[in-house]
């Protein structure tokens, strides 16, 4: 194929995800749930009373003009409180943040009594895995306070719908961001693999890819970004040369690169080096100091790094966070994955260390779970919540953590413009707590009400 054909190609693949983001964003700006016209003070209107006690629901609705009063915003950019704030609703987008000196607005469809509350942005989990038959749990995540989630590899035919319900309101779940999967063929007797490219030779799924030095990358990356990927995620068995290939054309065409902290046997600095946005799974960066790292170690040593030897602020580790500091690369630090084997002491330390002297260097830090519920019961709690405490165990200060689910996610997810933050313009998702999340961010549980793009949810039973 020549040059000219492949450009046109790719061209074209491109086009087509454009159009599909297209058709589903107009949708999701035209097809809203009627609307209840309770102005504050009606029978049986209000979504909450005196002290922001709520009225119960009957299912999420999503009024005109909702109104929340008297309530502390918090500044989740700047770490700072702002208190006698009333947030003002419009659709699905915040239309003012003022003084509760201004005048109400007219007509007013859900009055909101937000006394004792604080309001930050909706909590975003960075690294989740999705699957058939999670109606249920992408619900009950948005009750438990995350409105948006990036997921990080898996079937994006399944993936893609549930982003376009939650966009077109069917579904009361998170916002859905979502990659496309590079690694070396080797890699693809991972039977979650095998799972997500039901249909497709191995390897050959556009959203799952097996990759060589003979792969057309161009045409490879263009695939992937058609399957309506805005990300590429590397996630094994790569070297360093078609590592810094991969990152190179995707940016070109428009993607964000996440990977794992080592590829085997690409290291983490050659990442860094070759332009990688995001690394996940902090213990996976110990690989730097390893004498050797081979391919093979992707399966049966991954989390075996030597941590004795490779030492957080020793050489290596130290050359690592600079080169991430000097070009602002993203560090996942995924601590709850690790956590859950508590036997594994090494490993644990070793992440909360290399976490902590990362944040203290001024390396962006990232909130993602691995796993969207804490449990499999209908009251379970998101993880990002017992990540964020994690994060603070590791050095974070409660703003720090805050902003690692808020903002810093936005950010990354180039959304800041429109997500992460409580300001006029944003995409209304708003949680209220009971209680100050830059004085604990446990607080982050203690949820009185969601705001998921306009639309009021309870929140689960067992945080209200």
């Amino acid at each position: 194929m020549t040059l000219a054909k492949l450009e046109l190609a790719s061209r074209l693949v491109l086009a087509r995800a454009v159009l599909v983001r297209a058709v589903l964003s107009v949708a999701a700006f035209t097809m809203v749930a009627p609307l209840s016209a309770q102005p504050p003070g009606a029978a049986g209107g209000g979504a909450a009373g005196a002290g922001g006690q709520l009225a119960q629901r009957r299912g999420p609705r999503a009024p005109q003009l909702v109104v929340i009063d008297s309530v502390t915003v918090i500044d989740v950019i700047n770490g700072r409180s702002i208190a006698n704030q009333r947030i003002v609703i419009r659709g699905d987008s915040i239309a003012a943040v003022e003084a509760l000196s201004r005048p109400l607005p007219d007509s007013i469809n859900e009055y909101v009594n937000g006394k004792g509350a604080f309001a930050i942005p909706g909590l975003t989990d960075h690294h989740v895995h999705l699957d058939a038959g999670m109606d249920r749990m992408l619900q009950q995540a948005a009750r438990g306070g995350v409105t948006m989630v990036m997921n990080v590899a898996g079937d994006n035919r399944i993936v893609s719908e549930y982003a376009r319900r939650t966009l077109t309101r069917q579904l009361a779940g998170p916002e859905i961001g979502y990659v496309s999967v590079m690694a070396g063929p080797g890699f693809f007797v991972d039977p979650r693999f095998k799972a997500s490219e039901v249909g497709f030779a191995s390897g050959t799924a556009p959203w799952i890819q097996a990759v060589t030095d003979e792969t057309n990358v161009p045409m490879a990356i263009a695939l992937a970004r058609g399957s309506g990927a805005e990300s590429l995620k590397l996630y094994a068995m790569l070297d360093s040369s078609l590592t810094a290939r991969l990152i190179s054309e995707a940016h070109r065409q428009g993607m964000t690169v996440i990977a794992h902290g080592t590829l085997f046997p690409a290291r983490p600095l050659q990442m860094v080096q070759g332009g990688l946005d995001v690394l996940t799974h902090a213990p996976y960066l110990a690989w730097q100091g390893a004498t050797e790292v081979k391919a093979e170690d992707s399966f049966t040593r991954r989390e075996r790094a030597p941590y004795a030897s490779v030492p957080v602020d020793g050489p290596a580790i130290t050359a690592l966070l600079e080169e991430m500091k000097r070009r602002g690369t993203w560090l996942e630090p995924t601590l709850a994955v690790f956590a859950r084997s508590a036997e594994e002491k090494d490993v644990n330390d070793w992440g909360r260390a290399l976490t902590r002297r990362a944040n203290s260097m001024g390396i962006p830090i990232l909130a993602g779970t691995d796993g969207l519920l804490s449990g499999r019961d209908s009251t379970a709690l998101p993880g990002v919540h017992h990540e964020l405490e994690l994060l603070v165990d590791a050095g974070l200060s409660n703003s720090e953590a805050l902003a690692s689910a808020t903002i810093n996610a936005a950010r990354a997810m180039r959304r800041d413009n429109t997500h992460g933050s409580i300001a006029a313009g944003r995409v209304a998702d708003v949680l209220l707590l009971d209680a100050n999340p830059l004085e604990s961010v446990s607080a982050t549980a203690r949820i009185r009400l969601v705001v998921l793009r306009g639309r009021l949810l309870d929140p689960l039973p067992r945080i209200q």
